[in-house]
């Protein structure tokens, strides 16, 4: 039976910028990209290659979307940066996909953020980012730029201030993240730790909402959040999201305590990461409808239709309400987290 016209889905975590060829986007420095926006810009550099194929894509999307019918349209959905690279595509790719799928303003959010797992990546991008494409000191320069491991702090914090809109995210901490030469971890938790704290305190600073990642970290995340920040409202970001969840009925109830000082605290379960997992639906009855979110977490684009339809259906069966249900009251959650 087709949803009612009203009903659609909010994909609340995806990284479907990646699906341009070569996945990991070029380095685009702050001053090239604001140059871009200028009617007389016309050079074939790497900021005309993420429009092309942004365009491209976001084309397809729409036209898939719009050929399946009523029970996949999308009214919204938030594209999340893993690194700085991350940072100047998701924003180029919300634009074109808020015109190709006909969105209101503002539904496709970029989340601009440094993830645990491109920590190391981000650092090693550090003179990369000390010029433009002119070869002129680029403002996202300081001193000790290229010895600093969290240079990138001001260049999220200017990608943020641009774009009102935006989220922090994907933030978090993993401990399961190994180098498959060394075996270590790729970046030592100790580190994360610091870019964790470093970016939910732009969240505080700036009043944006935070989407959080959480592997075999739960004990350094919530010494985090109960130790380094205050209980009282404005101590902690607005709303806080940890996406693909994969903490037990019990970590809920600990989170929860832990968020105190944000306005409200939400969870989503990928079908690629969680659903493999007999404890899913019992955590997502302890969490509830109220404080659920659908998300993909795909990278490739033409997996998200699909990936939602399952997503809102397996959250009707463990909750046991319908599926419309379910989809009008995660797109209300996730617009409500990004503050819709």
């Amino acid at each position: 039976m087709a949803l009612p016209s009203r009903l659609a889905y909010f994909d609340a975590h995806n990284h479907i910028h990646l699906s341009m060829p070569g996945r990991i986007p070029p380095v685009i420095s702050p001053e090239s990209y604001a140059a871009s926006l200028q009617p007389s810009y016309d050079y074939d550099d790497g900021i005309s290659l993420v429009r092309k194929h942004a365009d491209v894509i976001a084309r397809d999307f729409a036209a898939r979307t719009s050929s399946s019918g009523s029970s996949s349209r999308i009214c919204g959905m938030s594209l999340m940066s893993t690194q700085p690279r991350d940072f100047i595509p998701v924003v180029i790719m919300c634009n074109e996909l808020e015109k190709k799928l006909s969105l209101n303003a503002g539904n496709c959010v970029p989340s601009i953020g440094v993830h645990p797992w491109f920590l190391h990546l981000a650092e090693q991008d550090a003179e990369s980012y000390m010029y433009d494409s002119t070869g002129t000191a680029s403002s996202t320069d300081c001193k000790g730029l290229s010895s600093s491991r969290f240079w990138w702090r001001d260049y999220m914090r200017l990608s943020l201030l641009d774009n009102p809109g935006a989220a922090v995210g994907e933030i978090g901490l993993d401990g399961a993240r190994y180098d498959p030469t060394t075996r270590d971890l790729c970046t030592p938790i100790d580190r994360q730790v610091e870019a964790f704290e470093l970016q939910l305190r732009l969240a505080v600073e700036l009043d944006r909402p935070v989407t959080i990642h959480a592997v075999k970290a739960w004990g350094p995340l919530l010494d985090t959040l109960n130790k380094k920040f205050g209980k009282k409202k404005g101590d902690k970001p607005p709303r806080m999201y940890f996406h693909a969840f994969g903490g037990k009925s019990a970590v809920v109830n600990q989170i929860n305590a832990a968020c105190r000082g944000a306005q409200e605290v939400f969870y989503g379960f990928a079908p690629c990461v969680n659903f493999r997992s007999s404890k899913t639906a019992d955590v997502m009855r302890t969490i509830g409808i109220d404080s659920l979110v659908l998300e993909t977490d795909r990278e490739n684009y033409k997996q998200v239709k699909g990936d939602l339809d399952t997503n809102a259906e397996f959250i009707a069966e463990a909750l046991d309400i319908t599926k419309n249900e379910v989809i009008e009251k995660t797109a209300a959650n996730a617009r409500r987290f990004y503050g819709i």
